[in-house]
């Protein structure tokens, strides 16, 4: 005991007498000193067994010791289970994140496919036919812009005759090639809204576009010229980006070259390129004449060569360039005829995309220049047109998908819970207005979706009548549209002028079909359209009609005039000799 006591006040001592520097030390020294000793003591203990390894062993311990509860095994049990688990889950989660930009495609992709499938049945369009036979005259020797005459660039006649080769084309192998060319349309949009807001708005860009820019009442399921040009558009903006990121000029030539292309196919489809061009010049300003320059360069070599093989030149630029003055523009004929037109289609424009635009104009004023720029010049594509048919609003909806993608990437950041409501809510609501055509027939959807051309009801029938009461060599003539029913019959025009608006807008067209028709050129005369309806003042078809043809059929209502066989001219009796 007194030495214990000793050793105490030696120790009271020493703490007593430090200075606060001896102290700080006293403490470093001792944690120094039982870090050693902790070294050692670790050295000489065994390491113990893995968890999963002990596990029989507490049980063991637990046995001897007293009898365990059970809700606690089965607790301690539980635990394990949650943390492998945890442990097993880890990867499944990380492997989703990497696939989930695939997944949302192909969903995307199969929803796009899928919305389009019921309308495998609907009729030929005016302008799907006349494409079709325009391009098979083409293959059958005919002269462009001349034997056979239409007022679209030579790519669009090449992607026919293409289809035509593949097999493709029947209707519904129209309607196929149209579901592939979307789904083109569909991931190329995607890739630019990654490129311009980020994954988020690239998923919600695909779904607006599989459900509202897939709505029948645009014609989204047809081969039209807006559809077809999209995807050089989409990926000349694609390219245009990647200038943007790098700076190099090649870049800007690749976009120019891709416009050029669009343009090629539809003279409508410039808004990617003007959006290109307004960047370069807001950015650049007194700079931007180069880069300009070069994208322009790049857009004039597939028009060139457009220019260039045509047999004559003024005939192509006619055609593809002047015509549009005379016929097919916003600023040509009554201003109040146009305004009529634009009203009378902005009811199926709205069930289509009347909820996208909603939902685009939430991102109207964070969404980068570029992009509204883009949707600016494509609203100028459509109102250039200056006929306002529904596929003409095909143009606008990557632009607007892209604005309503990134309109809902913008609410789920601010952690807003209407952000995916808002998608779903503009995708359903499209699905609504097309839904009830999915179980009709193809007469039907015909009707609600084309109700000023009845004759897209009848052409079927009208041009079986037709194939079945003429020969292959022999020409036909449709008073005054309906091209499709050239193309179903496989009957060549005896006019070169397939389109209503041809005839009603290019001078001379009616004098020259009217010339046509008293020569007696078709076999047949197909009365889609009274033949007083371009011209009400003039009756010269009508009595062409009534003095060289015979009126022998009425399809589905609709007249069939065949060609009266030549007079016999009897020779006039001489005089009687006796």
């Amino acid at each position: 005991m007194p030495a214990e006591q000793e050793t105490f006040s030696i120790e009271l001592r020493a703490v007593e007498g430090v200075c606060m520097q001896q102290v700080r030390d006293s403490a470093r020294l001792r944690v120094q000193h039982d870090q050693d000793g902790e070294g050692n003591e670790i050295s000489e203990k065994p390491p113990r067994a893995p968890e999963d390894e002990r596990g029989n062993e507490q049980d063991d311990q637990v046995a001897v010791g007293r009898q365990p509860q059970p809700e606690e095994l089965d607790r301690a049990r539980e635990s394990r289970r949650q943390r492998e688990g945890g442990r097993d889950r880890r990867p499944g989660v990380e492997i989703g994140a990497r696939w989930a930009p695939a997944i949302g495609a192909l969903a995307a992709v199969a929803l796009a496919i899928a919305v389009r499938l019921p309308f495998l049945d609907a009729p030929l369009t005016s302008d799907e036919g006349g494409y079709a036979e325009v391009a098979r005259l083409w293959e059958r020797s005919n002269t462009l812009y001349r034997g056979a005459w239409v007022d679209r660039p030579q790519g669009l006649m090449l992607i026919y005759r293409g289809i035509s080769d593949l097999g493709l084309g029947s209707t519904e192998g129209m309607r196929a090639a149209a579901a592939a060319v979307a789904v083109m349309t569909l991931l190329a949009t995607m890739l630019l809204a990654f490129r311009l807001g980020g994954r988020i708005t690239a998923f919600s860009a695909g779904l607006l576009v599989a459900t509202a820019g897939s709505s029948p009442f645009i014609e989204s399921f047809t081969l039209s010229g807006e559809l077809l040009s999209s995807v050089p558009a989409l990926l000349s903006l694609l390219v245009f980006c990647a200038y943007l990121r790098s700076g190099r000029a090649p870049w800007l030539v690749l976009a120019g070259l891709l416009t050029g292309c669009a343009l090629m196919i539809r003279q409508s489809a410039f808004d990617a390129g003007i959006a290109a061009i307004a960047l370069l010049v807001v950015r650049e300003r007194r700079r931007a004449w180069r880069p300009v320059s070069l994208l322009l360069a790049g857009a004039a070599v597939p028009i060139g060569l457009g220019a260039a093989s045509a047999a004559r030149v003024g005939e192509w630029w006619y055609a593809v360039v002047a015509y549009r003055g005379d016929g097919d523009t916003l600023f040509t004929g009554s201003p109040i005829h146009r305004f009529h037109l634009l009203t009378a289609s902005l009811p199926a424009a709205g069930k289509a995309l009347a909820p996208l635009a909603a939902l685009a104009l939430l991102a109207w004023w964070r969404a980068p220049l570029l992009l509204r720029l883009w949707l600016g010049a494509a609203v100028v594509g459509v109102l250039a047109g200056g006929n306002f048919h529904a596929h003409y609003y095909l143009q606008l909806v990557p632009p607007l998908a892209v604005l309503g993608g990134l309109a809902v990437s913008e609410l789920v950041e601010a952690r807003r819970q209407i952000a995916w409501g808002a998608c779903a809510a503009a995708a359903a609501a499209a699905l609504a207005f097309a839904a009830p055509l999915w179980f009709v027939s193809g007469v039907a959807q015909a009707e609600a979706i084309w109700p000023s051309d009845p004759h897209l009801r009848s052409d079927a029938a009208v041009s079986s009548y037709v194939k079945r009461h003429t020969r292959p060599h022999q020409q036909i003539f449709v008073v005054w549209a309906a091209a499709d029913v050239y193309y179903l019959a496989d009957r060549p025009p005896s006019f070169k002028y397939l389109w209503y608006r041809n005839v009603q807008a290019i001078p001379g067209a009616l004098p020259a079909a009217e010339h046509m028709l008293a020569q007696r050129k078709p076999a047949l005369v197909v009365a889609a359209q009274t033949p007083v309806s371009i011209d009400p003042s003039s009756l010269t078809t009508m009595r062409i009609l009534r003095r060289e043809y015979r009126l022998v059929a009425a399809v589905a209502g609709v007249p069939i005039y065949r060609r009266l066989p030549h007079p016999i001219r009897t020779p006039m009796p001489g005089p009687v000799l006796f």
